[in-house]
C-alpha cells in the first residue's frame, strides 16, 4: 500500500509541476504595416463597420477619431475633440454605439459613431483603463472592463452594473497593469502596461493561456520614429474579416496588422 501511495503522490506532485510550467510565446506573422499619427496617446481601438477607431488620452488633448481602413491614400480623419477635464480610455462598440472609459471620473461616455455626439453617461467603480464587448452565444451580453491591476471587472450590458470580478494569472500569479483590451468569444486579449507582451486570456477563469512578445515591432516603430518614454504598445483590434489583428502605441508611427492562432480552451471549462 505504501508503495502505491507514494506513486499517487509523485504523480500528483508531477502534474502540479506540468500545469505550472511556463508555456511558450506565440507566434505571429506580420501581415501589413500602415501609417499612425504620432501625436495620438493611443487608448483605445476597435474596427467598425469599416473604420478604424481609436481614443487618445491625456488632460487636454483627449479625442476620439475614426477613418476608414485600410486606409486610402487620400482618406479623411473624422474625430471629436473631449472637454479638458475628460482623460479618454479605452473604447468598445456595442449594438452600434460607442462605449469609451474615462480614467479616473468613474464615468462612461455613450457616442453615436457616426456624428461622435454624446448619447448617454454611465458610471463604473474605480478606475477606467481598457473596455471590451464580450458577446457569446447563449449567454447574456456583458462588458469587460480593467483598471490598472489584475482584476477584470464584468459589467451587465443593458446596466452596466458590475456582476463579477475576476483576477488573471499567469501560472498561479497575478498580471498587474492590463491595459487596452479585445473580446472574442470566450477569450480576452490585453495589453499589459509598459509591457512588449500582448496576454491571451481564458475569459471563464481569468487564466492566461498564451501571450506574444512583440518587442520586434517596438523595435519597427522606434526605427521609424524614435519613441518617448510613454509610447508604449496599446491598442488591439481584432478584424474578423481576414482573422487578423490591428496593433499599434502610444504616440507611435505604425499599425501593424499580425495573425496568429488562438491556443484552445481547456476542454474542461468548454461550453
Amino acid at each position: 500500500m505504501a508503495r502505491h501511495g507514494s506513486v499517487g503522490v509523485a504523480l500528483i506532485v508531477f502534474s502540479l509541476i506540468l500545469s505550472s510550467r511556463a508555456f511558450p510565446d506565440l507566434a505571429y506573422e506580420l501581415i501589413n504595416t500602415y501609417p499612425h499619427q504620432p501625436a495620438l496617446f493611443t487608448q483605445g481601438l476597435e474596427l467598425y463597420q469599416g473604420k478604424l477607431y481609436e481614443s487618445s488620452g491625456l488632460y487636454g488633448h483627449s479625442k476620439i477619431i475614426a477613418r476608414n481602413f485600410p486606409p486610402a491614400a487620400n482618406g479623411s480623419i473624422r474625430g471629436s475633440a473631449l472637454p479638458d477635464t475628460v482623460f479618454a480610455e479605452g473604447i468598445t462598440q456595442y449594438r452600434g454605439k460607442l462605449y469609451m472609459l474615462t480614467w479616473r471620473t468613474g464615468r462612461g461616455l455613450i457616442i453615436d459613431p457616426q456624428h461622435f455626439k454624446l448619447l448617454g453617461v454611465f458610471p463604473y467603480e474605480g478606475e477606467g483603463w481598457g473596455l471590451c464587448a464580450s458577446i457569446v452565444k447563449g449567454r447574456a451580453d456583458h462588458f469587460v472592463m480593467s483598471n490598472g491591476s489584475s482584476e477584470l471587472q464584468w459589467l451587465a450590458a443593458d446596466t452596466m452594473t458590475l456582476i463579477n470580478t475576476l483576477t488573471v494569472t499567469e501560472n498561479n500569479s497575478p498580471v498587474t497593469k492590463l491595459n487596452e483590451l479585445e473580446c472574442v468569444g470566450d477569450y480576452v486579449i490585453a495589453n499589459q502596461w509598459h509591457s512588449n507582451y500582448l496576454f491571451i486570456i481564458d475569459g471563464r477563469d481569468g487564466k492566461v493561456l498564451s501571450k506574444l512578445d512583440l518587442s520586434e515591432l517596438v523595435d519597427a516603430a522606434n526605427k521609424t520614429s524614435p519613441l518617448a518614454p510613454e509610447a508604449v504598445l496599446n491598442g488591439v483590434a481584432y478584424d474578423a474579416r481576414d482573422n487578423s489583428w490591428l496593433v499599434t502605441g502610444k504616440l507611435w508611427p505604425n499599425i501593424f496588422r499580425i495573425r496568429f492562432e488562438l491556443p484552445a480552451l481547456p476542454a474542461h471549462l468548454a461550453n
